[in-house]
């Protein structure tokens, strides 16, 4: 036969029972926290949250405990890093992300190619730019060998005596000739020049345009989007996975 006080710790023990029940939820659900991020670079800033989420709000709010973070930005390195959240608390993440190695040597080749190219066509088209002002000079003095010579001619036929027309003969004519065969030598071997330096430069111009220019390819991208580089004995393979929600 059961008591009297035991019937009644019964019915405290079930009214207990059902209280735990109904009020559990409440009592030992997780509270949630804030974190704010600032992240440098300011902008183009992506993150995978927990291996799934790819998110880019500077400021969210998340469960308590640990979460974590896959940061990367554009030119970026990808940097892993597991946060704690405190329930009720604001936390701030200050972080940095250094550049990738791709694209350090992108510009390390991008910078030879630049000087390359520099070299290339600048160098030639100011030897061609020099040659084509000398040559101008020579044409210059050229002409004016020759107008001298014309002039001579001149004054030969309006001498007004025998003498000067000896002179001019003999000494100031034949002078004068041999200035405009010099200056007519210098005009040719520097125009000879200047075409030479102008084909050059048109060749190097036309090389150079061939030249691979270096494209940044960002592997750091390819591996925060998901796709993972799986070696193999014929060089290796890009691999990646799929998920699909079933229940929506």
């Amino acid at each position: 036969m059961i008591s009297k006080n035991t019937t009644i710790s019964l019915v405290f023990y079930c009214l207990e029972s059902l209280v735990a029940l109904f009020s559990g939820p409440s009592l030992f659900a997780q509270t949630s926290g804030k974190l704010r991020l600032q992240i440098d670079p300011a902008s183009g800033v992506s993150y995978k949250l927990d291996h799934k989420y790819i998110m880019q709000q500077p400021e969210l709010e998340l469960l308590e405990g640990a979460h974590h973070f896959s940061f990367w930005a554009p030119q970026r390195k990808i940097v892993d890093t597991t946060i704690t959240i405190m329930g009720g608390a604001i936390a701030t993440l200050q972080l940095r992300l250094p550049y990738s190695t791709e694209y350090l040597v992108y510009q390390r080749d991008m910078k030879t190619y630049l000087k390359n190219l520099s070299v290339m066509r600048q160098v030639p088209s100011a030897i061609t730019g020099c040659a084509l002002v000398f040559t101008g000079i020579k044409y210059v003095n050229m002409k004016k060998a020759h107008d001298r010579l014309e002039a001579d001619a001149t004054a030969y036929d309006k001498a007004p005596s025998p003498y000067a027309i000896t002179v001019l003969k003999e000494q100031t004519i034949p002078a004068h000739t041999e200035e405009f065969k010099k200056a007519r030598t210098a005009f040719d071997i520097s125009a000879g020049a200047t075409v030479l330096f102008a084909g050059i430069t048109t060749y190097l111009f036309i090389h150079s345009a061939k030249a691979p220019k270096p494209v940044f390819h960002d592997a750091e991208k390819v591996r925060f989007d998901g796709l993972t580089w799986m070696p193999d004995a014929t060089g290796g393979a890009w691999t990646g996975g799929l998920t699909w929600n079933f229940t929506r």
